[in-house]
């Protein structure tokens, strides 16, 4: 406990001199805030920047892309050919098992 409180007002000592050393005039401030503007608006820009340089180069991937897919349709493996039909087997013949009979006998 004691060295936490050492620690505390040994930190906030050596804060109160760093903001007691040097008086800081109108200008300054001034100075100091336009520049953190213009730092602001030039980090805004570049990340615009950024940001549509990605765009614009996705879309140019893209379109390489779908060029080459449009190409080689990307289908590696190839499909297997259709199947023969299979030879029809021969029609069999049934053996006539129906006798007939003669309607008239030549005989009579």
């Amino acid at each position: 406990m004691k060295d936490r409180t050492l620690h505390i007002i040994t930190i906030t000592s050596l804060l109160f001199l760093a903001s007691c050393s040097k008086e800081v005039s109108q200008e300054e401030l001034i100075k100091a805030a336009v520049q953190l503007k213009i730092d602001q608006w030039q980090a805004t820009q570049l990340k615009e920047c950024k940001e549509e340089a990605y765009f614009k180069a996705e879309n140019y991937v893209d379109s390489l892309l779908l060029v080459t897919s449009l190409e080689t349709k990307l289908d590696t493996i190839p499909k297997p050919g259709k199947p023969d039909k299979p030879v029809k087997p021969p029609f069999k013949i049934k053996p006539d098992t129906v006798v007939v009979d003669p309607i008239y006998n030549k005989k009579d």
